[in-house]
């Protein structure tokens, strides 16, 4: 699996995802270019900047979006705000 796919799969999760996720759990070094290659491909990925001291990092989401069935009923989920905080 490439890295961006890595990536994708993880945002289509509703995680929030930072350069030191990306690099703890994926092994990815350059989040920055896989979040541009990922938008290149026509995918909608949020970012904030997060101030933490004199420090700051970049967090990238998606708007996902689940359909499950549940007892004949269609089930919709949306989760925009999710994952590691």
């Amino acid at each position: 699996m490439s890295q961006n796919d890595q990536v994708l799969k993880v945002l289509m999760t509703g995680m929030r995802v930072t350069a030191k996720y990306a690099y703890d759990e994926l092994h990815i070094m350059r989040l920055a270019a896989r979040i541009s290659d990922l938008k290149a491909k026509g995918n909608t990925i949020y970012t904030r900047t997060i101030k933490d001291g004199k420090k700051s990092y970049a967090e990238y989401w998606m708007d996902v979006e689940r359909i499950s069935l549940f007892d004949d009923h269609l089930i919709i989920e949306r989760a925009r705000y999710g994952g590691l905080q």
